[in-house]
């Protein structure tokens, strides 16, 4: 008969490798998109669509949106799509360029070695209005649909919102034979406004008349803003 030592030592290996002791593999937003700044391109400008910057980047330091997994040493894809900044996530019409880019979305492998995955070069390239329902044909006939979204709400084309996307990011994990059969649930990102808008564009003040007034208040001071819009914004002074 077993000594109860080694039948403990047993039973825990069989824990841990049916999975009842370890958590499950996930994903998590390491980190975001820097969500105002960026400019869509358009395919006829025939220039680059730039690169998504991380929300931590700046002149010194740039940074990237990156992707944390958790819970998993082995290997794996991961996919990005764009999609609509509201619920229900559907597939947006504009498309992810840059290296690693097909068919409007992102795909890479990675190995085991990989904690943090950094999405660099990653530019978005818009459509027209009158474009928005071939692309989202597109996006159906691809499969391209990570939140199952029903076809009929996807083709009311005049529901999206061309000023602002989401990230969507997507890790499938292999298995022994080296197939993807395993999808990880898709998360989404703060959402990324096209700095071209008025209405979604980050506002920058061009000049001001004074920097200085009296305590006692009373002051009129001008500031010159672009990308205002009428009605829309409000000044506060402290």
């Amino acid at each position: 008969m077993a000594s109860l030592p080694k039948l403990a030592a047993d039973l825990i290996f069989h824990l841990v490798f049916t999975n009842i002791l370890l958590p499950e593999p996930g994903i998590q937003i390491f980190e975001q998109p820097k969500q105002r700044g960026m400019r869509f391109r358009y395919k006829c400008e025939g220039r680059s669509a730039g690169s998504i910057p991380g929300e931590k980047s700046s002149d010194n330091n740039r940074t990237y949106p990156s992707l944390q997994i958790l819970n998993y040493c082995g290997k794996g894809k991961v996919r990005v799509y764009l999609v609509t900044k509201n619920e229900p996530y559907r597939p947006h019409p504009h498309d992810l360029v840059g290296k690693d880019c097909k068919d409007g979305f992102y795909e890479a492998e990675f190995g085991p070695d990989r904690r943090v995955i950094a999405f660099q070069n990653l530019g978005i390239q818009c459509v027209r209005r009158r474009e928005v329902k071939e692309a989202i044909i597109q996006r159906i006939t691809r499969g391209i649909n990570p939140f199952n979204v029903p076809r009929e709400q996807l083709l009311q084309t005049e529901e999206y919102d061309l000023n602002v996307v989401r990230l969507c990011i997507q890790v499938f994990l292999q298995d022994e034979n080296g197939h993807y059969t395993r999808a990880l649930n898709p998360i989404v990102t703060n959402p990324i406004y096209d700095n071209r808008a008025p209405n979604t564009a980050e506002l920058r003040i061009c000049r001001v008349n004074r920097n200085s007034g009296s305590v006692r208040g009373g002051d009129e001071i001008f500031l010159l803003c672009d990308k205002v819009q009428k009605g829309t914004s409000k000044c506060s002074a402290l």
